[in-house]
Protein backbone atom coordinates (compact mmCIF):
# COMPACT_ATOMS: atom_id res chain seq x y z
CA UNK A 1 0.00 0.00 0.00
CA UNK A 2 1.60 3.18 -1.00
CA UNK A 3 1.57 6.16 1.85
CA UNK A 4 -0.50 8.28 -0.45
CA UNK A 5 -3.27 5.38 0.25
CA UNK A 6 -2.64 5.12 4.02
CA UNK A 7 -4.65 6.51 6.13
CA UNK A 8 -3.62 9.01 9.10
CA UNK A 9 -3.93 7.57 12.69
CA UNK A 10 -6.96 9.89 13.14
CA UNK A 11 -8.67 8.40 10.57
CA UNK A 12 -7.88 4.82 11.92
CA UNK A 13 -9.28 6.01 15.40
CA UNK A 14 -12.46 7.76 14.09
CA UNK A 15 -13.74 4.58 12.03
CA UNK A 16 -13.49 2.28 15.01
CA UNK A 17 -14.93 5.19 17.22
CA UNK A 18 -17.90 6.11 15.04
CA UNK A 19 -18.49 3.51 12.48
CA UNK A 20 -17.39 0.17 13.19
CA UNK A 21 -20.70 -1.11 13.98
CA UNK A 22 -20.22 -2.50 17.35
CA UNK A 23 -23.51 -4.61 17.54
CA UNK A 24 -21.81 -6.94 14.69
CA UNK A 25 -19.87 -8.33 17.46
CA UNK A 26 -22.53 -9.61 20.47
CA UNK A 27 -23.27 -12.89 18.70
CA UNK A 28 -21.42 -15.84 20.43
CA UNK A 29 -18.92 -17.09 18.25
CA UNK A 30 -16.42 -20.21 17.95
CA UNK A 31 -13.44 -17.46 18.16
CA UNK A 32 -14.53 -16.35 22.12
CA UNK A 33 -14.34 -20.60 22.77
CA UNK A 34 -11.33 -21.17 21.09
CA UNK A 35 -9.52 -18.25 22.35
CA UNK A 36 -11.20 -19.67 26.32
CA UNK A 37 -9.07 -22.55 25.58
CA UNK A 38 -5.90 -21.22 25.41
CA UNK A 39 -6.23 -18.53 28.37
CA UNK A 40 -7.22 -21.80 30.45
CA UNK A 41 -3.46 -23.06 29.94
CA UNK A 42 -2.16 -20.03 31.26
CA UNK A 43 -4.45 -18.45 33.85
CA UNK A 44 -6.35 -19.38 36.61
CA UNK A 45 -10.05 -17.55 37.55
CA UNK A 46 -8.54 -15.06 40.40
CA UNK A 47 -5.75 -14.27 37.67
CA UNK A 48 -5.78 -10.86 36.33
CA UNK A 49 -6.66 -10.63 32.68
CA UNK A 50 -6.65 -7.51 30.27
CA UNK A 51 -8.11 -7.53 26.87
CA UNK A 52 -7.09 -4.83 24.21
CA UNK A 53 -9.88 -3.70 22.25
CA UNK A 54 -12.31 -5.71 23.96
CA UNK A 55 -15.46 -4.04 21.19
CA UNK A 56 -19.10 -5.07 23.39
CA UNK A 57 -17.74 -7.53 25.48
CA UNK A 58 -17.97 -10.93 24.10
CA UNK A 59 -14.30 -12.73 25.22
CA UNK A 60 -14.58 -10.84 28.23
CA UNK A 61 -18.30 -11.86 29.01
CA UNK A 62 -17.42 -15.79 27.87
CA UNK A 63 -14.37 -15.62 30.24
CA UNK A 64 -16.64 -14.39 33.06
CA UNK A 65 -18.96 -17.00 32.40
CA UNK A 66 -15.61 -19.45 32.49
CA UNK A 67 -15.19 -17.99 36.37
CA UNK A 68 -12.94 -15.39 35.81
CA UNK A 69 -13.99 -12.62 37.30
CA UNK A 70 -10.46 -10.14 37.61
CA UNK A 71 -10.93 -8.79 34.19
CA UNK A 72 -10.18 -5.75 32.13
CA UNK A 73 -10.85 -4.04 28.98
CA UNK A 74 -9.77 -1.03 26.97
CA UNK A 75 -12.49 -0.36 23.89
CA UNK A 76 -11.51 2.97 22.03
CA UNK A 77 -15.83 3.15 20.79
CA UNK A 78 -18.07 4.96 23.54
CA UNK A 79 -20.86 2.99 21.96
CA UNK A 80 -19.29 -0.50 22.15
CA UNK A 81 -19.22 -0.27 25.93
CA UNK A 82 -22.68 1.38 26.03
CA UNK A 83 -24.03 -2.17 24.18
CA UNK A 84 -21.50 -4.17 26.11
CA UNK A 85 -22.86 -2.70 29.61
CA UNK A 86 -26.51 -3.04 27.73
CA UNK A 87 -25.87 -6.43 26.60
CA UNK A 88 -23.41 -8.26 29.52
CA UNK A 89 -24.70 -6.26 32.79
CA UNK A 90 -23.36 -8.43 35.22
CA UNK A 91 -19.52 -8.90 33.69
CA UNK A 92 -19.26 -5.01 33.31
CA UNK A 93 -20.33 -4.58 36.80
CA UNK A 94 -17.49 -6.93 37.54
CA UNK A 95 -15.04 -6.01 35.20
CA UNK A 96 -13.25 -2.71 34.57
CA UNK A 97 -14.09 -1.19 31.25
CA UNK A 98 -11.63 1.79 30.04
CA UNK A 99 -12.99 3.66 27.08
CA UNK A 100 -9.95 5.19 25.43
CA UNK A 101 -7.63 4.83 22.47
CA UNK A 102 -4.63 2.72 23.38
CA UNK A 103 -2.46 5.28 22.90
CA UNK A 104 -3.68 7.78 25.78
CA UNK A 105 -4.22 5.06 28.59
CA UNK A 106 -1.70 2.20 28.28
CA UNK A 107 1.14 4.25 29.90
CA UNK A 108 -0.36 4.88 32.98
CA UNK A 109 -1.41 1.56 33.43
CA UNK A 110 1.66 0.11 36.19
CA UNK A 111 3.93 -2.56 35.07
CA UNK A 112 3.33 -6.20 35.11
CA UNK A 113 -0.12 -4.98 36.34
CA UNK A 114 -1.72 -7.77 34.41
CA UNK A 115 -1.19 -11.96 34.79
CA UNK A 116 -2.10 -12.26 31.19
CA UNK A 117 -2.78 -9.57 28.36
CA UNK A 118 -4.42 -10.85 25.04
CA UNK A 119 -5.55 -9.07 21.77
CA UNK A 120 -8.00 -10.38 18.30
CA UNK A 121 -7.91 -9.06 15.38
CA UNK A 122 -6.83 -5.57 17.21
CA UNK A 123 -3.10 -4.63 17.24
CA UNK A 124 -3.90 -5.17 13.31
CA UNK A 125 -5.48 -2.17 13.04
CA UNK A 126 -2.49 -0.17 14.90
CA UNK A 127 -1.32 2.36 12.59
CA UNK A 128 2.48 2.42 12.64
CA UNK A 129 2.79 5.73 13.96
CA UNK A 130 1.42 4.16 17.25
CA UNK A 131 3.48 1.33 17.31
CA UNK A 132 5.48 2.30 20.30
CA UNK A 133 2.72 0.34 22.31
CA UNK A 134 3.69 -2.30 21.47
CA UNK A 135 6.20 -2.44 24.29
CA UNK A 136 4.06 -0.54 26.69
CA UNK A 137 2.23 -3.25 25.89
CA UNK A 138 5.04 -6.15 26.94
CA UNK A 139 5.67 -3.69 29.92
CA UNK A 140 2.02 -4.08 31.49
CA UNK A 141 1.91 -7.76 31.00
CA UNK A 142 2.90 -9.89 33.63
CA UNK A 143 3.38 -13.61 32.64
CA UNK A 144 1.77 -14.26 28.90
CA UNK A 145 0.37 -12.37 26.22
CA UNK A 146 -1.75 -13.73 23.14
CA UNK A 147 -2.13 -12.33 20.18
CA UNK A 148 -4.71 -13.39 17.87
CA UNK A 149 -4.18 -11.43 14.85
CA UNK A 150 -4.20 -11.50 10.83
CA UNK A 151 -0.52 -11.06 10.04
CA UNK A 152 -0.31 -10.76 6.30
CA UNK A 153 -3.46 -8.64 4.75
CA UNK A 154 -3.35 -5.24 4.14
CA UNK A 155 -6.20 -2.67 3.65
CA UNK A 156 -6.63 1.07 4.56
CA UNK A 157 -6.84 -0.04 8.26
CA UNK A 158 -4.86 -3.44 8.44
CA UNK A 159 -0.99 -2.70 9.14
CA UNK A 160 0.65 -6.50 8.71
CA UNK A 161 3.25 -7.34 10.85
CA UNK A 162 4.58 -10.42 12.65
CA UNK A 163 3.85 -10.77 16.36
CA UNK A 164 6.72 -12.75 17.02
CA UNK A 165 9.57 -10.20 16.06
CA UNK A 166 7.36 -7.57 17.67
CA UNK A 167 7.10 -9.10 20.94
CA UNK A 168 10.25 -10.36 20.99
CA UNK A 169 12.30 -7.55 20.70
CA UNK A 170 10.66 -6.56 24.13
CA UNK A 171 11.83 -9.22 26.33
CA UNK A 172 8.32 -11.58 25.52
CA UNK A 173 9.62 -15.04 24.57
CA UNK A 174 7.08 -17.06 22.48
CA UNK A 175 6.17 -20.47 23.78
CA UNK A 176 3.15 -21.59 21.24
CA UNK A 177 2.11 -20.85 18.03
CA UNK A 178 -1.12 -21.89 15.99
CA UNK A 179 -3.19 -21.41 13.24
CA UNK A 180 -6.82 -20.05 13.74
CA UNK A 181 -8.76 -22.27 11.30
CA UNK A 182 -11.05 -24.02 13.96
CA UNK A 183 -12.09 -21.02 15.05
CA UNK A 184 -13.22 -19.90 11.67
CA UNK A 185 -10.56 -17.15 11.43
CA UNK A 186 -8.49 -18.60 8.79
CA UNK A 187 -5.89 -15.77 8.19
CA UNK A 188 -4.92 -14.81 11.92
CA UNK A 189 -2.20 -17.00 13.82
CA UNK A 190 -2.21 -17.45 17.32
CA UNK A 191 0.54 -16.73 19.15
CA UNK A 192 1.57 -16.91 22.72
CA UNK A 193 4.48 -15.58 24.74
CA UNK A 194 5.82 -15.50 28.20
CA UNK A 195 7.81 -12.71 29.84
Amino acid sequence: MSKQERKSLNDIHDYWKHKSEPETYIKPKKRSEFLGEYVKKYAKSPDSILEIGCNVGRNLNHLYQEGYHNLTGIEISEEAVKLLKKTYPAMAKQAEIICSPIEEIIQTIPESNYHLTFTMAVLEHIHPDSEWVFEEIARVTGKYLITIEAEEAENWRLFPRNYRKVFEQYGLKQIEESNCKDAGLELYTLRIFSK
